[in-house]
């Protein structure tokens, strides 16, 4: 626990610049960045997490941190659509794998603007000021949704705020490994958090 507890030290200290804020010093790239952590550290980043987004102001940092949980944008999405209880009656009837292409499809996850980025758009708070975005839960709508997949799509939208992905797996700023067993897929556009 030590060393992801002295890493978030770390990202707490990096936050508060206002160079990492206005993304700058990154040669023109978009601030995209991924917290990997162990799997098994999962509640320890949990709670590290809600902190410094639950005490977060421009008085405290210079900006303000929102956070969105992937898995509760998607249940939040496709039950507003209609659909949750017609996914479940899928999966038991032709298996995890029809509903994951289903759920891409129906989120328009292939599109640059698709449901998961338009929903966090939609929910940014405090436009005029300084703002940074976590996206977490990631580990709970794997499967379903691939975290590549999100960053690829968000970083063609989401150019002027920093985007941070806490990841339970590992990234080496080439692949991501969900679990630190299961490739996701290549991804190199996001900084590592050390």
């Amino acid at each position: 626990m030590t060393l992801v507890s002295e890493r978030f030290d770390r990202f707490r200290k990096k936050i508060r610049n206002p160079a990492f804020q206005e993304n700058r010093g990154l040669s023109n790239e978009v601030g995209f960045y991924i917290f990997d952590y162990d799997p098994k550290d999962e509640l320890f980043v949990r709670n590290e997490v809600e902190d410094i987004a639950h005490n977060s102001t421009t008085a405290s940092i210079g900006a303000n941190v929102q956070m969105f949980n992937l898995f509760d944008v998607v249940i939040r999405l496709i039950d507003e659509m209609g659909y949750l209880q017609e996914f479940i009656q899928i999966e038991e009837k032709d298996g995890i794998d029809m509903v994951i292409r289903q759920i891409n499809n129906v989120l328009k996850m292939g599109k640059e603007r698709n449901l998961i980025v338009q929903y966090i758009l939609d929910h940014l708070e405090h436009r005029d000021e300084r703002n940074i975005i976590f996206l977490t839960g990631v580990g709970q709508v794997f499967p379903l949704i691939r975290a590549h997949r999100v960053l690829n799509t968000m970083n063609q939208v989401i150019n002027q705020t920093p985007v941070v992905m806490f990841y339970p797996g590992s990234y080496n700023s080439l692949s991501l490994r969900a679990f630190g067993k299961l490739d996701d897929k290549n991804y190199y556009r996001a900084f590592r958090v050390e």
